[in-house]
């Protein structure tokens, strides 16, 4: 070893390896996996891009360890509370629960990054990498759901494991959004949104008097042109927009050759007509339930209602329209940027109006979760097959959106 190397190696900081992995996933959370390259990551962590190869054999495996490991420790803080071997096992299991959440919650929040990644990114990840982490995520979701059933027996395990898997996207929702809160008062509000999921009635019959949106069901995709529409919204939902070519769209439509570009010149416009459809649903469907000239709370349900018809016909279309539209160029995305705001903030007015108890950044936190609940079930296969699909995500969404426990709040 010559002296410059052993200088090296004895200048190394201790821990190096997981100073690499914080900063790549603040880049990536920020920027997006595909937008960051192991030379950015490098230069942030003032180090040569070949040295991180000391550390880590490629970027999916950087993206690897930093999911692996904050889902590890996830789990760590369900089982240390609810595993075999944890403390007060006689104890009320809803005063259990609510420790697990209080922890997770406070956890969760200073490690957004890792739910930003976990949502959007684990797609990048080889199948073996994806199932060691599903496995970790089962587990979790199988203690909370043991203690759920001790909490209300009478809950089929189906409908418990859909409740535990809607609280964790309320603890999720926190990475979609920006909206501060001393980290106390965030943690309370946090754990009232879950504990309220938990308690909620997923076939409850009043959900399905919400009512379907007026507007149509999705054109039957039977011309060229929504066909690669479909294919491409698929595409990008699965794999990403960068990890997807024309081709590719092409192929998974069923067509071929230069005849995909007399529909579309290209994967940016196919974007950009997937970002116009959601944008647009959504736009008609809130009008409409304004037009209806009900009282507020009345137009919270057909607002609600509306929201997750709009998921549920579109769920690949409105997970690329979510996950994707940092892709469109520099204005587009800015505009679509502008448009969420404005519609989050709708939704925030209405809630108010309905509570008006409700300081404005905890009524902006609920629905942020409320859609994060909404989204996350519509892209699970498992629960997307369930009976009456759409009454239980009205139900487990207005959970969220009518949590009106104060002690949470904070005036902003």
């Amino acid at each position: 070893m010559t002296p410059q190397a052993r200088s090296a190696t004895r200048s190394r900081p201790r821990g190096r390896r997981d100073q690499l992995a914080l900063i790549a996933a603040e880049l990536f959370a920020r920027q997006s996996y595909h937008n960051v390259s192991v030379n950015d990551i490098a230069a942030a962590a003032g180090i040569s891009g070949p040295a991180i190869y000391r550390h880590f054999p490629s970027k999916q495996a950087l993206l690897d360890h930093i999911l692996r490991t904050g889902l590890e420790q996830l789990l760590r803080i369900v089982d240390e509370r609810l595993g075999p071997g944890a403390p007060n096992a006689s104890a009320d299991p809803a005063d259990r629960l609510r420790g697990v959440y209080e922890e997770l919650a406070a956890h969760v929040i200073r490690h957004r990054e890792v739910g930003a990644l976990w949502r959007r990114e684990r797609r990048h990840l080889h199948g073996p990498q994806r199932a060691a982490m599903a496995r970790i995520m089962a587990r979790a979701a199988d203690l909370i759901v043991d203690e759920l059933r001790r909490m209300r027996p009478e809950l089929p395990t189906a409908d418990a494991e859909l409740l535990a898997w809607a609280g964790a996207s309320v603890l999720g929702s926190i990475s979609d959004h920006r909206v501060r809160l001393p980290q106390a008062a965030l943690e309370r509000l946090l754990t009232a949104i879950a504990m309220n999921v938990l308690t909620a009635e997923p076939r409850t019959p009043t959900a399905d008097a919400l009512g379907r949106s007026p507007y149509p069901e999705p054109t039957i995709l039977d011309s060229r042109r929504e066909q690669l529409l479909a294919a491409a919204a698929q595409q990008f939902r699965d794999r990403g927009y960068h990890a997807v070519t024309m081709e590719d769209i092409g192929a998974a439509a069923g067509i071929t050759g230069p005849s995909i570009y007399s529909h579309f010149s290209g994967k940016t416009e196919l974007l950009q007509a997937i970002a116009d459809r959601i944008g647009d649903r959504l736009r008609q469907t809130s009008a409409q339930a304004y037009a209806a000239g009900q009282p507020p709370r009345r137009t919270l349900d057909l607002l609600v209602g509306y929201y997750v018809d709009t998921v549920v016909d579109y769920h690949d279309f409105v997970a690329a329209y979510f996950s994707e539209g940092r892709n469109l160029p520099q204005r587009a995305a800015a505009e679509l940027r502008r448009f969420q705001r404005a519609y989050t903030q709708h939704w925030t007015d209405l809630v108010i109006t309905v509570m008006p108890q409700l300081p404005e950044k905890q009524a902006r936190i609920q629905v942020h979760a409320a859609f994060a609940v909404v989204n996350d079930i519509a892209q699970t296969r498992r629960f997307r097959s369930r009976p009456g699909h759409a009454a239980e995500l009205r139900t487990l969404m207005l959970a969220v959106l009518t949590v009106t426990d104060l002690s949470a709040a904070t005036h902003p």
